[in-house]
């Protein structure tokens, strides 16, 4: 059996009252795939307007660089001291399990 006979065997099962719906359905549907088949969506056909504000929001999506100088800055002996006092947090506690 072919999918569109599938599809038609399943339309079949639908009250004739719903017929409307599954048909704005079909229509929103095949309308979004042809539109984007034909490119509304590019690039070209969106105001500049529109792209800088979308620029704009985006370059102030991570707008927080004030710490970043601290990144990679542990020494070996900080990463012992670190190591050291969270080793607790790798220990299970049996009787909590009980």
């Amino acid at each position: 059996m072919t999918v569109k006979k599938l599809i038609q065997a399943e339309i079949d099962r639908i009250p004739e009252q719903e017929l409307d719906n599954l048909y704005q359905w079909i229509k929103e549907f095949t309308d979004k795939i042809n539109s984007v088949k034909n490119g509304i969506f590019s690039s070209q056909n969106i105001p500049p307007e529109t792209l800088e504000t979308a620029e704009k929001h985006l370059s102030n999506s991570y707008p927080y660089h004030d710490l970043d100088y601290l990144a990679g800055t542990w020494t070996k002996e900080d990463e012992t001291e670190f190591l050291l006092n969270t080793q607790q947090f790798n220990q299970i506690d049996q009787q909590l399990w009980q």
